[in-house]
């Protein structure tokens, strides 16, 4: 059953999800992919801070394998951030993706208090504004779907339902432990999808993505433990 509790947080965190996208995407247009995805991560610190501010428990091994973990992190990123010779970097593409990322941890956080009355409902709610802005923007504004097929959808689909699945998966898991720990442990995905890339595609992994690897692998270890 949907309430305020869940309904307001939800839908204000699906605005700052929203706002953060469209921060990304412009920041995208404007500067190197390696420096703003990098960038945008350092969204990990909000929660990280909330976490902190609201007292909840971190053992000292926890504490560790985070450093570690988002040693690892920059370990990721740092060398993608690299500006090649006739490259520049904008400094508007690196306030846009810093705005990005504060309101990718805020839209975290404040879904992270509407999922501990409802999860399922405070995610839902969180979907709507996304929904409602491509709708208009697709349907409305351009009024084409962009080519979309019926061979397409399916695809389409299971990335939003893999997407969906995550996002209740996060926050089941935020509600049990300390949202720092698991916003942390949630900003794995760009070193998974390298090594889902290097099993499946044959991808070759540079020796620095190799290292930090192994350095968020140890990180996540001493998590856990």
């Amino acid at each position: 059953m949907l309430d305020k509790n869940d309904v307001l947080p939800g839908l204000l965190g699906g605005t700052f999800n929203l706002i953060a996208t469209i921060l990304a995407l412009k920041a995208f247009a404007r500067g190197k992919m390696g420096v703003v995805t990098g960038v945008a991560a350092a969204s990990i610190l909000v929660p990280l801070g909330y976490s902190y501010l609201m007292g909840e428990e971190l053992s000292r091994l926890s504490f560790i394998g985070i450093g570690v973990t988002v040693a690892g992190l920059i370990a990721f990123y740092v060398p993608n951030m690299k500006v090649k010779p006739g490259e520049t970097n904008s400094v508007i593409a690196i306030v846009l993706a810093g705005g990005a990322a504060l309101f990718w941890g805020l839209a975290t956080v404040v879904i992270d208090i509407g999922s501990r009355v409802n999860v399922a409902g405070s995610l839902l709610m969180s979907m709507m504004p996304q929904i409602l802005f491509t709708f208009v923007v697709v349907a409305v504004v351009h009024r084409s779907w962009g080519g979309l097929t019926r061979r397409s959808i399916a695809p389409i689909a299971g990335a939003g339902v893999a997407l969906a699945l995550a996002n209740l998966a996060f926050f089941t898991a935020a509600n049990e432990r300390n949202l720092g720990v698991v916003s942390v442990l949630g900003s794995l995905d760009p070193i998974v999808v390298a090594l889902l890339a290097l099993i499946f595609l044959k991808e070759k992994m540079a020796r620095s993505n190799q290292v930090a690897l192994l350095i968020v692998i140890a990180g996540t270890c001493l998590v856990a433990v």
